[in-house]
């Protein structure tokens, strides 16, 4: 699929429906959504790379978990993610990675994240690919 995300009208938070042709791409650029809206990753390297793992017992929960962790791990670090990778996706859990910049030397273009949400979430899947639908609570 050509096309990662794109951003929903909400009225008072943030939301964006991402695309793959896999699970674990729609989990990849979502998270990708996420930090964009964030942040302006043109110019962002993602040289600092960081692993992530999530648990949760459907695609919806390890999707919400997985951006959630994504979240944690780039306050803790100081990073704003711009690279994504999901190595295993299965029932129970998601592994993956991330690379970010330093969050000081990337722009600001929205508001923080303060969490995903489970609100309205939806991942379907579809003739050639997936979508997956997120609100985020800014």
């Amino acid at each position: 699929m050509a096309k990662r995300y794109e951003a929903l009208p909400h009225t008072a938070d943030a939301a964006f429906i991402a695309y793959g042709d896999t699970l674990e791409e729609v989990f990849e650029n979502a998270a990708f959504a996420m930090f964009d809206m964030v942040f302006d990753l043109s110019g962002a390297s993602g040289r600092h790379t960081r692993p992530v793992v999530a648990d949760g017992d459907t695609p919806e929960e390890l999707l919400v978990a997985w951006l959630n962790e994504l979240l944690a791990e780039s306050e803790t670090r100081g990073l704003a993610f711009s690279r994504f990778g999901v190595d295993r996706l299965e029932e129970g859990g998601v592994q993956g990675w991330a690379g970010g910049d330093p969050v000081d030397e990337i722009p600001l273009v929205g508001a923080p994240v303060k969490a995903a949400t489970h609100h309205d979430l939806a991942i379907v899947e579809i003739p050639h690919g997936w979508w997956a639908r997120v609100v985020l609570d800014v």
